[in-house]
């Protein structure tokens, strides 16, 4: 798994997002300074100016970092990425990455949906752009696939090391977000024959997926 670099540092760069505390400051005598921590993010004010430490956007970004799970504590600024997602940059995509190789690494499956969702919602070209590594990450019947854990599941044919989640097993991002699968699949022959494959196994166990993708399906082998 490629080494995931540092959170990004502090320093107001999301100033120009929008986002204000929900604060009247009034009058305060002059050089006086107010700290203001909160869901919208971390801002100073001083003699009548408001700056932004960070934002909520970045507060995600550097809790998602360390912890996948973090991003429930950043709603703010995890819905400001999924409503301007169609403005995503390669840092964007590289960050998202990140955040779900290590909900991955710690089976959180909440979190790797979280990201798989922002991820399906960025511009295709820029997601393109990381081709290799999206091969790298998705070419997993174990993030892909769910399968019902029943008395009568043979598990000879399933991966080893199964993340069990209830009475399921596995991530099954093909049926959380299958559009992500979708756009995949237009990047490349290899991940064309990479998203058929898990769409004909999905459907033998039967995961229901929309239309046009379970439409990619390898065809039923021929019987002579």
């Amino acid at each position: 798994m490629p080494k995931r670099e540092e959170s990004p540092k502090f320093g107001g760069i999301g100033g120009g997002r929008g986002f204000k505390p929900n604060v009247e400051f009034g009058d305060k005598r002059p050089g006086a300074r107010s700290l203001v921590v909160g869901p919208d993010g971390i801002f100073v004010h001083e003699d009548g100016v408001l700056r932004t430490v960070a934002d909520a956007v970045d507060l995600f970004w550097s809790g998602v970092a360390h912890d996948p799970a973090a991003w429930t504590k950043a709603e703010k600024g995890y819905d400001y990425l999924l409503a301007h997602a169609f403005e995503g940059t390669r840092e964007d995509v590289r960050r998202a990455l990140n955040w779900l190789e290590l909900a991955i690494e710690r089976r959180d499956r909440s979190a790797v949906v979280g990201a798989a969702r922002y991820l399906s919602l960025m511009p295709a070209p820029v997601l393109a752009a990381d081709y290799g590594r999206l091969l790298g990450i998705f070419n997993s019947r174990v993030l892909g696939m769910v399968w019902q854990v029943t008395p009568d599941l043979d598990v000879s044919p399933l991966p080893p090391r199964i993340p069990k989640f209830g009475r399921e097993a596995g991530f099954g991002l093909i049926r959380s977000v299958p559009d992500l699968y979708k756009t995949l699949a237009m990047f490349g022959t290899e991940m064309e024959d990479l998203v058929a494959a898990l769409v004909t196994e999905a459907l033998r166990y039967g995961v229901s997926l929309p239309a046009d993708l379970a439409a990619m399906a390898h065809p039923p082998a021929a019987r002579g």
